[in-house]
């Protein structure tokens, strides 16, 4: 069995995909499963379309996906990924998509009249010939039907590497460090957090301070920064330059708290490594996991200042400790990367076969009874 893997890039500084394509490969690869990984940075639209109309370069095209079984796209909104669609519909090729929160009410919101075009045009149409929809929490997946009908939909939630992401030794520091961890960008509610700050009161910065990292367009950041002063708090919260890789670990060891409070995510990555290292969160219910308050891993609030206000002063009472304890159980749990691929196999197996014996397809019939 041989899957195509399509993303738009591999580089993790544009957010989610490229991490959980990655986290995946690390398994798949010892598995010794048949994956390419297929950047539409690398071809153009322009051959795309040749392909359809010119004999010579659509056998280019189907000597090239005619090599795989499955595609797997890990991209909705460009010509490129349903220009590749219609290829595999035209060759018999099965293929999936997977979310990634591209279909989430926030994220359609934004470009709204262009997006709805384009599922009217385009997408809904390579939505009905796919073999499955692949979806990380089942919440994602409703919030998506209200955007576009779905077929054949699974749930698995994104996985990490939990020796990679060891759990931290706890110590007790005099000021707690509350840290923001991902994309610089305006769905992630970052205004929302420096405003809470502010109104904190100045007694509050004697135990805990506060760091932003990440990466994102200059614009947006140098936004931040000015609402930094604007709100003039810089002296109790750094923004500092993007980390990746190893360094990203030791940094995220040394947070007491990491806090997210999106309005909107599919499935944060870097929540998921947030718990598994063993740390507190605070998150929104955007967030889609509302499974940390239930296991006393977290907090979950609205997006709201006041909500946060509240969630961050609250920490001065809570039993740190124990709390990223839960984390890292929670992530033992449910989130191990090793688990998560290996149920992706089964489900490629299942279209491979024609067969639906994973546990992890969404029963209709019990959905809607």
């Amino acid at each position: 069995m041989k899957i195509l893997s399509c993303i738009q890039t591999m580089d993790p500084s544009n957010g989610g995909p490229p991490i959980v394509l990655k986290n995946q490969l690390k398994v798949i690869n010892k598995n010794k499963l048949h994956v390419r990984v297929f950047v539409f940075k690398r071809i153009t639209v322009t051959f795309l379309l040749k392909s359809i109309f010119f004999p010579s370069k659509n056998n280019k095209m189907s000597k090239f996906l005619l090599k795989y079984d499955i595609i797997h796209f890990h991209e909705l909104w460009t010509i490129k990924a349903i220009l590749v669609a219609y290829f595999a519909r035209k060759f018999n090729i099965r293929y999936l998509y997977v979310g990634h929160g591209y279909l989430d009410p926030w994220s359609v919101k934004q470009r709204f009249i262009k997006k709805k075009l384009f599922i009217k045009l385009f997408l809904q149409r390579a939505y009905d010939y796919s073999s499955a929809s692949f979806f990380s929490t089942f919440s994602e997946y409703i919030d998506a039907t209200e955007n576009i009908k779905v077929r054949n939909a699974f749930i698995i939630p994104n996985g990490t590497d939990l020796i990679l992401f060891s759990q931290k030794k706890y110590d007790k520091p005099l000021i707690k460090k509350i840290v923001f961890f991902g994309r610089i960008h305006e769905k992630k509610g970052i205004e929302v957090l420096l405003e809470s700050i502010s109104s904190l009161p100045k007694n509050y910065f004697h135990k805990f301070c506060f760091e932003i990292t990440g990466p994102g367009e200059e614009d947006y950041v140098n936004y931040i920064k000015n609402k930094i002063n604007e709100y003039d708090i810089s002296n109790y919260v750094k923004l500092i330059k993007p980390i990746f890789n190893k360094e990203k670990i030791a940094y995220l060891k040394q947070a007491d708290v990491f806090v997210l409070p999106s309005f909107e995510e599919g499935d944060s990555i870097a929540l998921k490594e947030a718990i598994s290292i063993g740390i507190p969160v605070i998150i929104s219910k955007q967030c889609r996991m509302d499974i940390v308050e239930k296991c006393n891993a977290g907090i979950v609030i609205d997006t709201n200042s006041h909500e946060l206000s509240k969630a961050l002063v609250s920490l001065e009472e809570l039993n740190l400790e124990k709390m990223g304890n839960n984390a890292r159980t929670l992530a033992e749990k449910f989130y191990n990367n090793i688990d998560c691929t290996n149920r992706l196999f089964h489900i490629y197996e299942d279209l491979f076969t024609g067969n639906r014996t994973s546990p992890d397809w969404i029963n209709l019939d019990k959905v809607n009874s």
